[in-house]
């Protein structure tokens, strides 16, 4: 995998942001039931100050430098207590604070990186989970790039990132470029948190789009499998991710985070964001209808005499068979008729063909019949 990484001054900005924010949600709720939450606020705000000078002015430097004077300079604006049970609950934060930031100020290799290296992996593990042969090189041929923008992210989601995915295949091979822009100065806490979910979108929905061969076509932004359905399943796979976690330990990892919570939290309002009414966003309907078919057709699932009391079996199941369609020969325009036909067939009652076809897929494990016969019966 290859790829650029932002500028120095702009990666002072984003690891400082992005590891103090972990520990001030840490602690965020000890501290105002306590009653020191302006205390917690002032060193937030500090922190903004700082990075977004350090983006404005590039003050020379390695970023090690950078995060230990971070660390030194949130201690002092909190000095001195105003008394003892102030002490008492804002110690702890800037003391993991501080060592936090000196481990990352140790880190060999670049976090951003490292999470998108990490997600990918998680992503190909997904699809290989499911018994599909992803190949080894379809994984090293991705590209990433990083930027930032000064201005804030001008997006119907609630975060300051953005993250584009083009597919660069070639006669001699598949390969796909994602391409994350940040904004460091406005960056907060929930565009952090919400990262490891952004990105599996972007792996799991179209790096790994099928047919795996050259000739990929790019699937539309209103495509409601592509941007609905699919992103149904790389939400499912960040929850997954993030139950997994072991938690309470500072890792200097923009993955492995104290407070596995947030991640779960953020993922959850980024996708719920995704999926409604927006002013500008034109195709947020579209998103929607796939992410309710494809809610629906899980649902069905858990009550088929087939899956009937087996939770974890009938989300496997579906799992499997979303990946599937997104690795198939089906044609976008196939795969959305596929949600549309889900979706009307379970959107007031369930249609009694719709069992029928979910039935003989799982006796038969024939996806071509299940998208043909589900989407002949509305043709």
């Amino acid at each position: 995998m290859t790829g650029s990484r932002l500028p120095p001054h702009v990666q002072k900005a984003v690891w400082g942001r992005a590891f103090v924010y972990q520990m001030l949600d840490l602690h965020q709720l000890t501290v105002e039931a306590a009653g020191y939450g302006l205390l917690w606020n002032e060193v937030r705000g500090r922190l903004q100050a700082l990075t977004a000078r350090q983006v404005e002015f590039d003050p020379a430097g390695p970023v090690s430098g950078f995060l230990t004077t971070l660390a030194e300079d949130l201690r002092s604006s909190m000095m001195p207590f105003p008394d003892g049970g102030a002490e008492k609950v804002c110690s702890p934060m800037l003391d993991d604070i501080e060592r936090l930031l000196a481990d990352a100020g140790r880190l060999r290799n670049d976090p951003l990186q490292t999470l998108f290296t990490d997600t990918l992996r998680a992503a190909a593990g997904a699809y290989r989970a499911c018994g599909l042969p992803l190949p080894d090189d379809m994984v090293t041929a991705v590209e990433v790039s990083f930027d930032h923008q000064s201005a804030p992210v001008d997006s119907a989601l609630p975060i300051q990132v953005i993250a584009t995915t083009r597919l660069g295949d070639t006669p001699s091979g598949v390969s796909a470029h994602v391409d994350i822009v940040v904004s460091p100065t406005y960056l907060d806490e929930l565009t952090v948190f919400a990262l490891p979910y952004v990105l599996l979108h972007e792996c799991v929905c179209h790096v790994f789009q099928g047919p795996w061969g050259p000739g990929r076509i790019q699937a539309d932004a209103d495509s409601r499998f592509a941007e609905g359905w699919m992103d149904h399943i790389a939400y499912t796979v960040a929850c997954d991710q993030a139950r997994a976690l072991a938690g309470g330990k500072p890792a200097s990892s923009l993955s492995a985070v104290p407070r596995p919570g947030a991640l779960r939290e953020a993922a959850d309002q980024v996708h719920r964001a995704r999926h409604q009414p927006h002013p500008r966003d034109r195709a947020w309907a579209a998103r929607a209808m796939g992410v309710r078919a494809a809610r629906n057709l899980a649902e069905l699932m858990t009550r088929l005499p087939e899956l009937a009391g087996r939770p974890v079996e009938a989300a496997a199941a579906f799992r499997r068979l979303s990946l599937r369609l997104n690795v198939s020969e089906f044609s976008n325009t196939q795969r959305d008729l596929f949600v549309a036909a889900v979706h009307k067939a379970t959107l007031a009652r369930t249609e009694h063909g719709l069992v029928v076809q979910l039935r003989r897929y799982l006796e038969r494990d024939d996806l071509v019949h299940l998208v043909e016969g589900t989407v002949k019966l509305f043709t």
